[in-house]
């Protein structure tokens, strides 16, 4: 009797022994928020900081964030853009820090450098795989560098070697990018963190090995999937609340990770307003030039940063053009052709065209809407709140010939009604109910939605508009990209991007393959003025068919010239022979030919227009790919051009070396990984996603370990 109570005593512990020890490896996960000198996981970390691994395995301490400054310089339809970030080595160890940092859908990344301590080392242009192994190489042999790589158009990735400790790291970027121009408004956007992208698909079976093979293995919280297989490189851990030790600001709201943001707007014409929605600026004004600061001096990386500014009424432009020329070395092609010297002038152009504002036409097609609403966990909090009223005011535009139909989303679809239906009182009343009791919850599974509003046959006579509202946070981009373009037939594709960060790159895309367009809803307090304009867009008629006719040799860009809605500005950039000729513009409305002829010789010189073109050719092609061009046929043209022009891009890196050794072979060198910020006013939990591989092997571990210990108990007991 007393061995058979022992017996089972033994097995008892065992399992309460199994059970702590799985608590305690997963404990890291549930911690609550440590200060910023503790040591943390992964799921406690803020923007900005590099991490570095402790004794303890799971637990990282953190690199103090000292602080990152922005400073952008806008003239005319052209921003420069400097962002430096401040780390330093807390350690006592030479380390290796990973970290993930957004920047603009559109930003033409052409200039990086890196400071640490006194030396400068100044980065350049590599093929890939190239960079990835000088890099590799650099770090062996205990050089200080740096690479720089893009994972998506507007999420890049920078690895910095052999810190020293207690030493400070300067990493600075610099990028150009197009100021968005639309009703008569300027502005321009600059993230400052990530919202967790949501990742669908299978595992990769072959993942270990890949890791062991990859010599740059992304250090994110999701796994590769047959859909999203570079998951792990953009998948960035963020803190769940704020730090402890974080600084306060006058308003007494915690500054987890301080940036300053400066910078001049010069538009050679007065201006009536320069606003920053989400963070007051003061603003200073010398003539036509115009400086801007936070008022706080700095803020949390929190949100995006937004700066708006309107012309004075009447100093609008209608049509504005400018122009670049440069010498470069020839190709090998060019030599054959040239021989005289060994450069050649290239020149650039980019234009901005206002078309003539068309008044809504009482005459025009009834339509059949179709509402898309994203109900994933990632809309928690103001965000599902955004898209809900967004969704409401939108009922309410509906006029009684038009058709509808909503399609919520997240881990499945779900349509409210079969088929769109009449927009009569009665269908309106039901889907108005249906939408307030919405909540955010699950995955965000977007191709059956997509599937779902585009597939169905496009009732005689109706004009079929799908309005798409959600944040954009998923990893499969590429494979939504070809769903909309293979399914569009004759619908337009809205999109609605939701919330302080969403993924405007797939936001803008989306509506680019959906012949539609893009806003974004940032607060509840936008809700009725963007939706007002959207639906002004939505019921105004457009200028389609639209042709431009360049001078012989032209390379122009985008390829394809979209529709234009009320209020959006024709923008095109060129390649051309030489700065001379001109241009005609033509297009069709309904009150008949619109046309426009420009002198090509008036253009104003403007430094950015050559590195702008070569960034929207570079887009250009990876559309192609998109669209079933071969990866063999478009890569070789994307490195080339990238190169030329000293861009980052999918194919191509920045790598700075430093020559001098500084850390010796025998020295340890510790890796660790990256950090970005909580969204402002999320609820925050990561999407639901792929299985990690390490819960899995704790999960296999385990019950190998029960089934070990319960047949040990067995034998025992025999």
């Amino acid at each position: 009797m007393i061995n058979t109570i022992n017996r089972k005593h033994f097995r008892v512990s065992t399992y309460f022994f199994l059970f702590f020890m799985l608590c305690q490896a997963y404990a890291p996960l549930f911690a609550m928020t440590p200060d910023i000198e503790q040591e943390m996981t992964f799921s406690q970390v803020k923007s900005g900081h590099l991490l570095f691994q402790t004794e303890q395995k799971k637990f990282y301490k953190p690199a103090l964030l000292l602080n990152t400054d922005m400073h952008l310089k806008v003239n005319g339809l052209i921003a420069m853009v400097n962002v430096k970030q401040h780390f330093k080595n807390t350690s006592t160890q030479w380390m290796e820090g990973i970290y993930v940092f957004p920047l603009p859908e559109n930003a033409a990344v052409n200039k990086m450098h890196i400071q640490i301590g006194e030396r400068i080392i100044e980065g350049e242009i590599k093929e890939k795989q190239a960079a990835k192994v000088i890099y590799q190489k650099a770090k062996a042999n205990g050089q200080q560098a740096s690479l720089v790589e893009q994972e998506r158009p507007n999420l890049f990735t920078n690895s910095i070697a052999n810190i020293a400790p207690g030493e400070e790291v300067m990493v600075e970027i610099s990028y150009l990018q197009n100021i968005n121009y639309e009703q008569d408004k300027f502005s321009l956007r600059f993230p400052m963190t990530i919202t967790p992208r949501y990742i669908p698909g299978k595992i990769l079976d072959h993942q270990l090995g890949e890791q062991a093979l990859n010599i740059n293995q992304g250090n994110g919280w999701a796994m590769n999937t047959v859909q999203v297989p570079d998951a792990q490189r953009i998948t960035p851990p963020v803190m769940s609340a704020p730090q402890s030790s974080a600084l306060e600001n006058n308003d007494n709201d915690t500054i987890t990770n301080p940036i300053t943001i400066t910078g001049t707007i010069d538009m050679a014409m007065p201006l009536r307003e320069i606003v920053s929605p989400f963070h007051p600026i003061n603003i200073k004004q010398s003539n036509n030039q115009y400086q801007i600061e936070l008022t706080s001096g700095r803020v949390s990386m929190d949100r995006d940063f937004v700066l708006e500014w309107t012309p004075v009424l009447g100093q609008e432009p209608k049509a504005a053009l400018f122009s670049e020329s440069k010498f470069s070395k020839k190709t090998l092609t060019e030599t054959k052709l040239i021989k005289n010297n060994s450069s050649i002038q290239d020149n650039y152009l980019m234009l901005m065209m206002m078309p003539p504002q068309l008044l809504p036409d009482e005459n025009r097609l009834p339509r059949e809407m179709i509402f898309i609403i994203d109900t994933s966990g990632s809309m928690s909090g103001m965000s599902i709140r955004q898209a809900k009223e967004s969704l409401q005011f939108a009922l309410t535009r509906l006029s009684d010939n038009d058709q509808f139909n909503i399609i919520e989303f997240n881990s499945k679809t779900h349509p409210l009604f079969t088929q769109s239906v009449t927009a009569n009182k009665s269908n309106i009343q039901h889907a108005q109910n249906f939408v307030s009791r919405l909540n955010a919850k699950g995955g965000t599974e977007m191709a059956p939605a997509l599937m779902a509003a585009l597939n169905n046959v496009i009732p005689d006579g109706y004009l079929r508009q799908v309005v798409f509202m959600t944040d954009g946070s998923v990893g499969n981009e590429s494979h939504l990209f070809s769903i909309i373009h293979e399914n569009l037939k004759a619908a337009r594709l809205f999109t609605i991007g939701i919330g302080s960060a969403p993924n405007s790159y797939f936001m803008r895309k989306s509506a680019q393959f959906g012949r539609g367009s893009f806003t974004n809803i940032a607060s509840v307090s936008e809700v009725k003025e963007k939706m007002s304009l959207l639906f002004q867009k939505l019921e105004a008629p457009v200028i389609s068919h639209l042709k431009i006719q360049w001078p012989q040799g032209s390379d122009v860009y985008p390829k394809r010239i979209p529709d234009l809605y009320m209020g959006e500005p024709l923008i095109i950039t060129a390649q051309v022979p030489e700065l001379k000729g001109e241009v005609i513009i033509e297009g069709q409305t309904q009150q008949g030919v619109w046309q426009r002829t420009i002198q090509l010789s008036n253009g104003k010189q403007h430094e950015g227009v050559g590195t702008l073109w070569a960034r929207n050719k570079i887009s250009s092609l990876m559309d192609e790919q998109i669209q079933g061009t071969p990866e063999t046929w478009i890569k070789p043209q994307i490195i080339n051009i990238a190169i030329k022009h000293q861009l980052l891009s999918k194919y191509t890196s920045f790598i700075a070396v430093d020559k001098t050794p500084v850390r010796t072979q025998e020295t340890e060198l510790k890796q660790e990984s990256i950090a970005n910020a909580r969204v402002k006013n999320q609820k925050y939990a990561f999407p639901k996603t792929a299985t990690p591989a390490m819960r899995n092997i704790m999960i296999g571990l385990l019950l190998l370990s029960i089934l070990f210990i319960s047949r040990k108990t067995r034998l025992y007991e025999k």
